[in-house]
Order: C-alpha cells, then sequence, then structure tokens
C-alpha cells in the first residue's frame, strides 16, 4: 500500500503543474460576481410588493422607515412582510440602520395566525431572525429553538436538543474590535441559505455559521423586517434590498472534519500520519514534509455535486491545495481537480489526467481580498456537475467549465509550512431526483 501509493502521488505532481501552466489570467481585474442573479425587491419609492401595518411602515426619502412614537405600545411584533413567494434556497442583502430598538430580518418564517389572548394576527411571522439588537447584532434567533451567539458555529440535529457547539466562525471580541457593526450608521446585513445550512454577515464580516439538520428544521417559508414588540420609540431605516433564489436546491450539510479526531480521513502514505493531526479542534499540517511529492489527507467517502467550505489560516507564501472529485487508489492513471493558491489565496484550477476542464480562468491578483488580522480566511469552492467556481473572503477567484462528473474524494494538500483548518463543511447540491422531494410553493 505504501509503494501504490507514492507511485500515484508522483503522477498526481507531474499533472499538477502542468494544469496550473495553462491557467489563463482574466481581463476581468478585480470583478466580482456577487450580482449575477439578484433581483431589487425593493423599489425606492414605495412600498409595492410588501405588506405592513401602515401606522408602522412608510417609505420616506427612498428608504424604508419602520417607526414607532414614543409611549406608543406594540402588542405584538409587528413585520413589513414581503408579498414575493416563500423563500428557501436563497442569498439576501439588506442596508439598514438602526437608530432605536430591538429588531431583525426574519426568514424561512411562518404566520402566526392568533395571540396569547386569541386575537388574530396579521402581520406576525416566526422563523429564522438575522437579529439587529445592541450587544447581540446578527445573532440568528430562532424562536424557541436552538440559535447562534455573535462568532458562533453551531450544528442542531435529532430532535433539536442535541447542539454541539463546534466552535467560532469569529472571535466575538475581535468582531467589536473592528467595528464590524457601525452603530446609527448604515449597514450592510447579509444572509446566505443553503439547504441546512445558513451564514449570516455584516459589512463583509462572517458573524453565524448555523447548520440546523433537527427534525422541525425550517427549510422554507416568509421573509420579513421586524417592529418588536413593547413600547415607542422605534426607528429602523432600511433600504437597497436585494435577493437570489439559487437555481440549484440543497440539502442536509455535513461536517467532514468533527474537531476531535481524524474519523473520515485517510492519509495519502504512512508519512502523512506524523505531518497531519488535531490540535485544539483545528486540522493541521505541521508543514514538516521537504520535497515533493507531499503527503496529502482525503476524505473516506465520496461526493459529486456540492459546496465546500472551510476556513484556514497560514503564514507565508507556501501553496496549499484542495482536491475535488479525486481517485487516488485502485487506478493506473489517477484524475481529479486541484484548486491551489500561494499564501492565502486559491486561484489556480489545475487538472489530473483526462479530467481537464473546458475552460480554466484565473483571476488577478488584484482581485483578493485577505481578511483583517486575527480573523480566519474563507474559501467557498461550489463544483455543480461541469460548473466550478471558487471564492475567497467572499471574491471570485477562478472558475471552470467542462470538469468530468466522477465521484470522488475531498483532500486537503500542503507544502513546508504550517496550515491550520477548521469549520469543514460539504452542502449537497442536489439532483433532480432528489429534487422531486422538496415541498415547494
Amino acid at each position: 500500500m505504501f509503494h501504490r501509493f507514492v507511485i500515484v502521488t508522483s503522477i498526481i505532481t507531474l499533472a499538477f503543474s502542468v494544469g496550473c501552466a495553462q491557467a489563463v489570467e482574466s481581463n476581468k481585474v478585480g470583478v466580482d460576481h456577487t450580482e449575477a442573479g439578484f433581483v431589487q425587491i425593493f423599489n425606492g419609492r414605495d412600498l409595492t410588493g410588501w405588506d405592513g401595518e401602515p401606522r408602522f411602515w412608510s417609505v420616506k426619502d427612498g428608504v424604508i422607515v419602520a417607526q414607532v412614537n414614543p409611549g406608543i405600545p406594540v402588542k405584538n411584533h409587528s413585520y413589513l412582510l414581503w408579498q414575493g413567494g416563500k423563500v428557501r434556497d436563497f442569498e439576501l442583502h439588506v442596508t439598514l440602520r438602526s437608530t432605536v430598538g430591538n429588531s431583525g430580518i426574519d426568514y424561512r418564517a411562518d404566520h402566526v395566525p392568533t395571540d396569547r389572548d386569541g386575537q388574530p394576527l396579521k402581520w406576525t411571522i416566526r422563523g429564522y431572525q438575522h437579529d439587529i439588537a445592541k450587544g447581540w447584532m446578527g445573532s440568528l434567533y430562532n424562536w424557541g429553538k436552538t440559535g447562534a451567539q455573535p462568532g458562533k458555529f453551531i450544528v442542531v440535529s435529532g430532535d433539536g436538543i442535541v447542539t454541539k457547539h463546534i466552535g467560532s466562525v469569529a472571535d466575538r471580541q475581535v468582531l467589536s474590535e473592528v467595528g464590524y457593526y457601525k452603530p446609527n450608521d448604515w449597514n450592510e446585513f447579509v444572509i446566505i441559505a443553503r439547504g441546512s445550512h445558513i451564514l449570516h454577515r455584516i459589512n463583509d464580516y462572517p458573524v453565524v455559521e448555523f447548520i440546523d439538520n433537527s427534525r422541525d428544521a425550517r427549510r422554507q417559508g416568509v421573509l420579513g423586517l421586524q417592529v418588536h414588540s413593547g413600547r415607542g420609540p422605534f426607528l429602523n431605516e432600511f433600504k437597497e434590498i436585494r435577493i437570489r433564489k439559487f437555481k440549484d436546491s440543497f440539502g442536509q450539510a455535513r461536517l467532514l472534519f468533527n474537531g476531535e479526531d481524524l474519523s473520515g480521513w485517510i492519509f495519502s502514505r504512512d508519512e502523512a500520519e506524523n505531518q497531519w493531526c488535531v490540535e485544539n479542534g483545528l486540522l493541521v499540517n505541521k508543514g514538516r514534509s521537504q520535497g515533493h511529492p507531499t503527503p496529502y489527507i482525503r476524505t473516506k467517502g465520496v461526493y459529486t455535486n456540492y459546496v465546500l467550505r472551510f476556513q484556514y489560516r497560514k503564514p507565508g507564501e507556501q501553496e496549499s491545495a484542495v482536491l475535488l472529485r479525486f481517485a487516488d487508489s485502485g487506478q493506473a492513471h489517477p484524475k481529479g481537480i486541484r484548486v491551489s493558491g500561494k499564501g492565502n489565496d486559491f486561484n489556480c484550477v489545475q487538472s489530473v489526467g483526462d479530467f481537464a476542464p473546458a475552460l480554466l480562468e484565473r483571476l488577478a491578483p488584484l482581485a483578493f481580498k485577505p481578511m483583517p488580522p486575527n480573523f480566519w480566511n474563507e474559501c467557498e469552492i461550489t463544483l455543480n456537475k461541469g460548473q466550478l467556481e471558487v471564492r475567497v473572503n467572499g471574491v471570485l477567484r477562478a472558475t471552470g467549465t467542462g470538469c468530468s462528473q466522477t465521484p470522488g474524494k475531498i483532500g486537503f494538500e500542503t507544502g513546508g509550512s504550517r496550515i491550520e483548518y477548521r469549520n469543514i463543511v460539504l452542502i449537497p447540491i442536489l439532483s433532480d431526483r432528489d429534487k422531486s422531494e422538496i415541498i415547494t410553493d
């Protein structure tokens, strides 16, 4: 077994070097494609397409205003409800300014028909909430169920009681120090919901990562902006509201690394066992390897269409790589995709064997956006049928088309420098057959 891995890895290294040389520099310097597919759902003039209690909601100077005068009681939460249908898998951007009052952006929500006194309610919903509240900005509030505070990574399974605090998506103290939220100023709130996986961001900073695999998880529902119950004054403003409903549907997200041990992973060869380890909940490559080929680690399971997300931390400019749809044993000529980059970037798509994408594109270095000190960098790779997209810290870095749709392993490879990984998540993209099981409007 040892000798077979050595031979295979040597072939892989040679093929990778050829593939990287064929990558094409794009002339779209610094251009991101995040606007593709987004629809503006507030016209900037009036509340067309929205419904809410008129005494609380209005439009002034191109801004949605949620206002309750001092001393005016609000018995029940009152929402401005989007009339564009239920949301399931989507990305939402809302620019808002919170002056006074607890508020939120609720999604995948259900209507609440009556209050505690049995009185009918028209504008009240209950779902996941991107919280807008002093000291809790960006929290995922889940209305009587498990949620997540700022900075946390939470996984819920089973009956909703089984909750695993995986760790952090960002340190809460560091978030505060960089001023991730600007009081009394305009801030961009982002929600990305795909299957059971949810991300909350504020001003490009990750605030919450949440996986809800519980039996009663919220999968689709209403979208609305909140006026919290209580007594005025209350004043919050919203503008530039845009949504992208994903064409693909997503299943239950899964952790590929449990933060405790290397269950579910296999070493490429014997010496890799001394190079890869688990330290303080992190998957660590100690960086002791010299020369090529470098020992890598890969999953036992095989996967085809998915979003792969992970955070990483690494000093220096050493190259590191992610291996996708990868076969490394039992075949004379292994094949797969390798996404690599130097330093904190991943901007080179390389191919192995006959797996070569028809089009390889690498965006110019000016597009790279490093995270501030004390933050982890984030890589997200979408591999769907023949299409490949690589994003680092939210910016598109590389693409590929014509990828062979063969199930394969996922792996990590690095050279001589230490690198740490955490929050390694796979979000399956459902096949057409799987989509038939999805509830639709």
